[in-house]
């Protein structure tokens, strides 16, 4: 079993592992990011003391350097600012489990931070996920 699992597609049936992704017919291995994973957008204090949490899943995948071709593959994904996609992400289970999702992806709004080949601080969100069964 592999380490890492996470994946991307534009439907649930395309969907590639990260080090699985080609462009223009040639595979572009992409690093595997840190992840964050919120069960909840948002979260509410109730009058009782207890705290509600509303809204859908969000998740990032965070890279804190990636080569540009990486980052180019990820970015046809995603060619404007935000695109309907599916991920396969690690949730907040202890036994780290991987879940799909069908998710808006959406491309950082501030300048990407660049080095001469490469990205820092990469750092796209997830949000508006639905589990896909």
């Amino acid at each position: 079993m592999d380490a890492y699992d996470y994946q991307i597609g534009l439907s649930s049936g395309s969907m590639v592992k990260l080090e699985n992704i080609t462009v223009s017919g040639s595979k572009v291995p992409v690093d595997y990011p840190k992840s964050t994973f919120m069960p909840y957008a948002d979260s509410l204090t109730l009058v009782s003391g207890l705290v509600r949490g509303m809204g859908y899943p969000t998740t990032n995948w965070m890279w804190s350097v990636i080569p540009r071709a990486q980052r180019d593959a990820l970015r046809q994904y995603c060619t404007g600012q935000s695109a309907n996609v599916y991920i396969k992400t690690k949730t907040m289970d202890t036994s780290d489990v991987y879940a799909v999702y069908s998710a808006v992806m959406v491309w950082p709004t501030q300048e990407e931070e660049r080095d001469a080949t490469r990205r820092t601080n990469l750092k796209l969100l997830f949000k508006t996920m639905v589990l896909v069964p």
